[in-house]
């Protein structure tokens, strides 16, 4: 059987592109295929949908779309993460995720393709790129972004304790120390790396005359790879908590440098 997954369509909090969510959207829809969310893609970047899709397939993306051709964002940030446990993800603690749109997603075999004129007319931005060796002034920013704390050890560098504040008042403590731990800071860390230089590129593009539409695209597989460790010792669920308190963090700084 093809496995299913979910995509969250979450808009800005400033500006409507998306329809809103209903209680019954999601008992209601059929799922969408992944050539589907990558014609959504297409579509909020401000370009015509493929020929290739089919009048089924529109009938979805006017679920998940305001029709006006008009008015699109002409940015979009898509990220991929696999291992995720749909209930977590929901909770009404979870605001971002919450009051997304969400629906149902055949995965099948393929990966989300997104249809892109020439280069000239967007700018594709990878978060894909792996973290060359992190300092610990790195660790240092990554936890003041998000409001915690890094307590160095003073016997080995790199190997102290990274302190961040969840929702509802816990900390999550990574023990630096420890592989586990440490492997999947690391993907934290490129994943904000790579926000900020996305971030940066931006700020650049801005100053263009025609300006082109900004894809953002990357994944994150670090619950899935705490999930196949051994020794992961039930930090894939204190992982996933910890990934869901920064996805609004970079939520938030992406929509605040794209104002």
């Amino acid at each position: 059987a093809e496995s299913i997954g979910s995509v969250f369509f979450i808009d800005s909090p400033t500006h409507q592109f998306l329809r809103a969510p209903s209680s019954n959207d999601a008992s209601q829809s059929e799922p969408m295929l992944l050539p589907e969310v990558g014609a959504t893609a297409s579509i909020l970047l401000g370009f015509p949908p493929p020929i290739t899709l089919s009048a089924a397939g529109s009938s979805k993306l006017n679920e998940v779309l305001i029709s006006n051709p008009f008015d699109r964002p002409r940015a979009v940030f898509m990220l991929e993460v696999s291992g995720v446990d749909d209930p977590l993800v929901v909770g009404p603690k979870n605001a971002l995720f919450h009051k997304a749109l969400k629906s149902s997603v055949g995965l099948g075999s393929s990966k989300v393709d997104i249809q892109l004129p020439d280069e000239e007319q967007v700018s594709v931005i990878s978060l894909d790129e792996p973290l060359r060796d992190y300092t610990e002034e790195e660790i240092n920013d990554f936890a003041s972004w998000l409001g915690g704390s890094y307590v160095p050890d003073a016997t080995k560098p790199l190997h102290g304790i990274l302190a961040i504040p969840l929702e509802n008042g816990d900390d999550v403590d990574l023990q630096m120390s420890k592989k586990v731990h440490r492997e999947f800071a690391s993907k934290l860390f490129a994943l904000f790396h790579n926000i900020r230089k996305a971030m940066q590129m931006h700020e650049d593009l801005s100053q263009a005359l025609h300006r082109p539409a900004e894809l953002i695209v990357g994944s994150f597989d670090g619950i899935k790879a705490l999930q196949e460790q051994q020794d992961a010792d039930g930090f894939d669920k204190l992982g996933m908590r910890l990934l869901l308190a920064t996805l609004p963090k970079i939520f938030d700084s992406l929509q605040t440098a794209y104002e």
